[in-house]
């Protein structure tokens, strides 16, 4: 769980009360959404979510609606009545249509490339090195940018892992850093659409790297997949990346003092395609 939401979660209502849908203008029946942290509810064409971080939520929602593009979709935020983009806690937006399609993973890799060449000049926000989540400990402990945490099933594994790292002279960008399994959205008619955005700071090809760990993890697409990386630049470095935030993460929720799950079995799952990973390096 992240930290600085988990500040902003505990002063907030389980379900966006009467009062924020009237902020926002919407009336109806909310539904539950399955899926990310579980916390976003849909009223007819309007998602409703936890802001989290303040600061994130007001970029975020800024950064959507500046976006064009006959490529692809992203969903526009709404403003509240008295004109914030969030209001008690909750950020409203539009519900785009469309399905994760596991499989398709060439053609979310060229909207990746049409999204991330879109916002490749967009600076680095203030707010990025304020966070303190899991999530981003676990980015620059993948990077190399912090100590790892001791923790006696990963110790060995990552030790090897980082042996093996090299320097990459690519540059940084905004990034959406969790690509895929459910964030790619195809519809028939529609582009495809560009959804929860988790922003970062690194290459704009890492996005895909992340994606292909997680589709090997959690949709069991053959390793084969791998070869849609070829000819992008130091792409097996950005694997090597890709599946260590990914244990990092698993480590940070599994000693998080409010976690009441085995985290365990899902860092063996990562532990295993490392090996495959710097097999495929080495």
């Amino acid at each position: 769980m992240v930290n600085d939401q988990v500040n902003n979660l505990d002063k907030l209502e389980a379900v966006p009360s009467e009062e924020v849908l009237d902020a926002f203008g919407v009336k109806g029946e909310l539904v539950h959404l399955e899926g990310g942290q579980g916390t976003c509810y849909r009223v007819g064409d309007v998602v409703f979510k936890p802001a989290g971080n303040k600061a994130g939520a007001i970029w975020l929602a800024e950064l959507n609606n500046g976006i064009t593009s006959n490529d692809f979709r992203v969903p526009k935020s709404y403003k509240a009545n008295d004109g914030s983009w969030v209001y008690q806690g909750w950020t409203a937006t539009e519900f785009l249509e469309g399905e994760h399609r596991a499989g398709r993973y060439k053609e979310a890799i060229k909207v990746c490339k049409d999204f991330h060449q879109v916002i490749a000049d967009i600076p680095k926000p203030d707010f990025f090195d304020q966070r303190s989540d899991v999530f981003f400990i676990a980015d620059k402990m993948a990077w190399g940018e912090l100590p790892l945490t001791n923790y006696a099933l990963t110790d060995e594994p990552l030790k090897k892992l980082f042996s093996i790292y090299k320097d990459l002279n690519l540059p940084n960008q905004v990034i959406h850093g969790d690509w895929g399994t459910g964030n790619i959205l195809f519809d028939d008619k529609l582009p495809p659409a560009v959804i929860d955005v988790s922003p970062y700071y690194r290459p704009a090809d890492f996005p895909i790297a992340v994606m292909m760990i997680d589709a090997m993890v959690y949709e069991n697409a053959d390793q084969s997949i791998l070869d849609l990386g070829k000819g992008l630049k130091d792409f097996d470095q950005l694997l090597l990346r890709a599946v260590a935030r990914r244990i990092c993460e698993y480590i940070g929720h599994q000693l998080h003092p409010e976690n009441d799950q085995d985290r365990n079995p899902e860092i063996i799952k990562h532990l295993k395609l490392m090996d495959l990973i710097i097999s495929k390096v080495e």
